[in-house]
């Protein structure tokens, strides 16, 4: 099925393609009283908007014919558990009554009679789901697919295919961190549950007589304890990093060092992130772990060949929708794009420089832009919004100030010096 040309889409202020549908008097106290259904479809691409919009009102169309208060099905089972009733007999198959048709919406058991949820029916998997339809729009994917992840890890570890959310104790949560433990580090398994109980939370937020004490909390892993500052890299390690990686991870690197990104927003680059905005060129950060991380990073003039070289190739070849041809080629269940560009420089670094510490990681190149920028003069406010990170001291300057214009910003980041490096031919 599909619909007519830009039915039930609409353009954000950014550019995305929303999709947006009435919801009729009868679904709308499931809803919260909204009146309209607004999702975003995660592209800028208008046939991709347009396929996920058929999706949705597939499945839109479905879920209405099963809300609605008065069907011909719902009389014929209201008919036949009556019948029985009669005769002082029960239905067995009570599915047939009450189909779960709410279940399927919200995910979770419906008592039709009271037309209340019962405590014991909200599900873990159930309830992860409607955070992700509740959150599409405002947080980034990597959270909620990493979220997602959490929840799967959790529930194959507890064997059945859902899980009541009051039937979880901290027993089953501590048995779930040590099965954990010999395979991954502390700091991961804290990520995992911090996932769960955001879902947790989320779920004591909407709903009754959830307890307030997460079983997901309070696990004391110490993850961070150990943490260190990153150390930088000398311009000899740089050097020999750069000759020695392949053409791809090069780029990356030289990326890294001139503009500051993290890893995973480099390797998140789109083609249309690509931009130039009166007359600057910059590149469009959108995957960052932080608010404030979404910005503008003009592009350094050690760096304007490379970007070029990657959009004529994907006007040649049409590879994909990122910018890095790798990354086109990734699949991973929480979606980031930057580990496997991490184990790549991490496995470059052990073998050309054996002497170096896990202190310095690709990360460092951040610190060493910063570094630059700073003993240049550039002011910390400026620093701050190049690099994505929170700016001012007070609420008011964060609300309303617009920060620097670009052609300032890009001003600063050129002046950050080229280092003497001789890139492979």
């Amino acid at each position: 099925m599909a619909s007519n040309k830009n039915q039930y889409l609409t353009l954000d202020k950014h550019g995305y393609w929303m999709f947006q549908i009435f919801i009729p008097a009868y679904m709308r106290h499931l809803c919260g009283g909204k009146r309209l259904l607004r999702r975003s479809t995660g592209t800028y691409d208008l046939e991709l908007a347009r396929d996920y919009r058929d999706h949705m009102v597939i499945e839109w169309n479905k879920l209405k014919a099963q809300l609605k208060p008065d069907t011909h099905q719902k009389r014929i089972s209201k008919g036949k558990a009556e019948l029985y009733k009669a005769f002082g007999m029960a239905l067995t198959d009570e599915a047939e009554i009450f189909p779960d048709a709410l279940a399927n919406a919200l995910n979770m058991a419906v008592v039709q009679t009271k037309g209340i949820v019962q405590k014991d029916s909200i599900l873990l998997h159930t309830m992860a789901k409607e955070y992700q339809a509740e959150y599409v729009g405002s947080r980034s994917p990597s959270t909620l697919s990493k979220h997602a992840l959490s929840v799967k890890l959790f529930l194959e570890h507890m064997g059945p295919q859902d899980t009541a959310l009051t039937d979880i104790t901290r027993t089953d949560v501590t048995r779930f961190v040590r099965e954990l433990k010999p395979q991954k580090s502390a700091q991961t398994i804290q990520n995992y549950l911090s996932g769960l109980n955001s879902v947790y939370e989320y779920a004591r937020r909407c709903y009754d007589n959830i307890p307030a004490a997460s079983p997901f909390t309070g696990h004391r892993l110490e993850a961070k304890s150990t943490v260190k500052s990153y150390e930088p890299f000398t311009e000899a390690d740089i050097s020999i990093l750069i000759k020695t990686a392949s053409e791809d991870l090069q780029d990356v690197i030289l990326i890294g060092l001139y503009s500051g990104m993290r890893l995973n927003e480099i390797a998140s680059l789109e083609i249309s992130d690509v931009q130039e905005i009166d007359g600057i060129g910059c590149l469009r950060v959108q995957a960052s772990k932080t608010k404030a991380g979404v910005r503008l990073v003009p592009i350094h003039p050690a760096l304007v060949s490379i970007i070029e070289k990657y959009r004529r190739l994907n006007e040649q070849t049409k590879y994909g929708r990122y910018l890095l041809p790798k990354a086109n080629a990734i699949k991973r269940a929480d979606a980031k794009r930057g580990p496997w560009f991490s184990q790549q420089f991490t496995r470059l670094r052990n073998k050309t420089l054996p002497n170096s510490t896990d202190r310095q990681c690709f990360h460092s190149l951040r610190g060493m832009f910063i570094t630059a920028l700073d003993r240049t003069g550039v002011p910390e406010d400026r620093i701050a919004q190049i690099v994505g990170h929170e700016r001012g001291k007070t609420e008011s300057f964060r609300t309303y100030s617009q920060g620097a214009a670009l052609k300032e910003l890009a001003k600063y980041v050129a002046l950050v010096p080229l280092l003497m490096i001789v890139p492979n031919d």
